[in-house]
């Protein structure tokens, strides 16, 4: 890839700045987080739903306006998984340490995150190409925002309902974490399969 031609490009667009403002959530989160602990109630809550919801929003919005402005850039190739991986990996930690969030699906999604980047890197430098983000890279956001919001809502629910309601259990949501990125490495796979075992790769 020509990094030159791609700082050419107009790449300060609304797209690309979107994609920053999801990064840029995070330090409001982690504070509000750390309120919300300090006493589960509903304002700080609602605020957690609120950055989530925002998150998500703005994860379908680079890409959408990205198509429908003709703003689509290298750097915005590049950048909104980027920053989608940095996002959910802040709110995963946060989980893990102090909201019972499995730590072998954390794990595993590490090991997806470090297998991606080394396929990436391996089609850019032996095939000179770039992988384009699929569908289940976009919905696993969303997911991620779900996920976050119920282990988040376990500390208030306790307050509000019996031990065994159902709703103070948020492993399927976990799962259906787990699921959405098996999925999204399926098709990855599929996509970096082609590339590899094409016979004219592009030069």
């Amino acid at each position: 890839m020509d990094w030159k031609q791609a700082f050419d490009e107009p790449f300060v667009n609304v797209s690309n700045l979107l994609s920053v403002l999801r990064v840029l959530l995070l330090p409001p989160f982690v504070y509000a987080s750390f309120e919300y602990l300090s006493q589960p109630g509903l304002f700080w809550l609602g605020v957690l739903v609120g950055l989530a919801a925002l998150a998500a929003l703005t994860d379908f919005l680079d890409g959408f306006l990205a198509r429908i402005l003709h703003q689509e850039t290298i750097v915005g190739r590049y950048l909104d998984p980027i920053c989608d991986k940095l996002v959910i990996l802040g709110a995963m930690t946060l989980l893990v340490l102090y909201f019972d969030f499995p730590p072998y699906i954390y794990g595993f999604y590490i090991l997806r995150e470090i297998l991606g980047v080394w396929m990436g890197t391996f089609l850019y430098f032996k095939r000179d190409r770039q992988a384009r983000p699929n569908i289940f890279g976009k919905v696993a956001v969303g997911v991620a925002a779900i996920v976050t919001v119920w282990y988040y809502a376990i500390p208030y629910l306790r307050t509000k309902l019996d031990e065994t309601d159902w709703r103070l259990d948020p492993t399927p949501a976990a799962w259906g974490f787990v699921l959405i990125h098996i999925l999204g490495m399926i098709g990855y796979a599929r996509s970096y399969g082609k590339i590899i075992l094409e016979k004219n790769p592009a030069q």
